[in-house]
């Protein structure tokens, strides 16, 4: 037995890439759809999805508190989404071979990265993608949507996403440095201030922008391009603080362009990079920042060159 588990997990692929809970939750799905009575529909969920989950899918349940009756809901509420999204789902296992070529890229770039597990999910439309310290965790029904589903009804936030979604391979390459941070993904959570938050981000942005080997072309990047002088003038009059609204995760608020904090940490980490000789000590130096350390922080934007350049 121990030989046959050994022989198993050496022909697994590896990085370990999963898509399993993509269909339980459309042979759950087909369930649902057949009756009326929401304790059936929840148990359906429930059975067919929640219970067979992968350790991606508990882990993700847990840090969102997803529930049978939460998806239920959605499923309930948006049927022209779900129908419109169904196959672009079912082909995110195409894309597996290229997620594992940017982790076997990472390692090149940068050898202690730590390779985690990938997960995708879905759940009710409230998660693009999060991760733990070993784990990254993809919601698909999110990450997997572009102009051509059916978002009428959706949260504005999430149409205006659709439109300008990038991919998965963007959305992978993005998430896989949050696993090599301390405590994972933390958005808001972390002890640190402005400055620290927008770090946090943009050196995922800076570091997919290396994997990819491909300029980024998100509307804040765009913007932040056009207009750097002026952000970093009102960015560091604001960075010591800890409101972030202005900066980040802003998607839905009024503002012409949302999320510009990625692109003030984006900017910074490529200045830094860019005048070190040392390219791959320079990478270390990134992503290994004490984010919630403020004063290293400071002293990271003085090194980098970036407040005069």
């Amino acid at each position: 037995m121990l030989t046959f588990a050994l022989f198993s997990l050496l022909l697994r692929p590896w990085p370990l890439v999963s898509t399993t809970d993509i269909t339980h939750f459309w042979k759950a799905y087909d369930s649902v759809v057949t009756v009326t009575d929401t304790v059936a529909q929840d148990s359906f969920i429930q059975r067919l999805y929640l219970d067979q989950g992968s350790a991606g899918l508990k882990d993700i349940s847990a840090i969102r508190h997803w529930t049978a009756a939460r998806i239920r809901m959605s499923i309930d509420a948006h049927p022209a989404f779900w129908s419109s999204i169904r196959g672009k789902t079912l082909a995110i296992p195409e894309e597996a071979p290229r997620i594992r070529e940017l982790m076997q890229r990472y390692r090149k770039l940068y050898p202690s990265f730590r390779e985690p597990e990938v997960y995708f999910v879905i759940g009710y439309l409230g998660t693009g993608g999060t991760t733990t310290q070993t784990r990254v965790l993809i919601g698909s029904e999110i990450a997997s949507g572009d102009s051509t589903v059916d978002a009428e009804g959706l949260n504005p936030v999430l149409q205006k996403f659709y439109k300008t979604n990038r991919g998965i391979p963007y959305l992978v390459a993005h998430e896989l440095t949050h696993t090599q941070q301390q405590g994972g993904d933390m958005e808001d959570r972390r002890a640190t201030n402005l400055l620290g938050f927008c770090l946090a981000e943009g050196m995922c942005d800076f570091m997919a922008e290396r994997l990819l080997e491909k300029p980024l072309t998100q509307p804040y990047i765009t913007y932040g391009l056009q207009h750097d002088r002026e952000l970093w003038t009102l960015f560091k009059t604001q960075m010591h603080g800890r409101d972030i609204s202005g900066w980040l995760y802003n998607m839905g608020s009024s503002v012409a362009v949302s999320d510009l904090g990625y692109y003030m940490g984006y900017a910074i980490c490529k200045s830094y990079y860019e005048r070190s000789a040392d390219k791959q000590q320079a990478l270390h130096d990134i992503l290994t920042l004490p984010l919630e350390d403020t004063a290293f922080l400071d002293d990271f934007i003085r090194r980098s060159g970036y407040d005069h350049p």
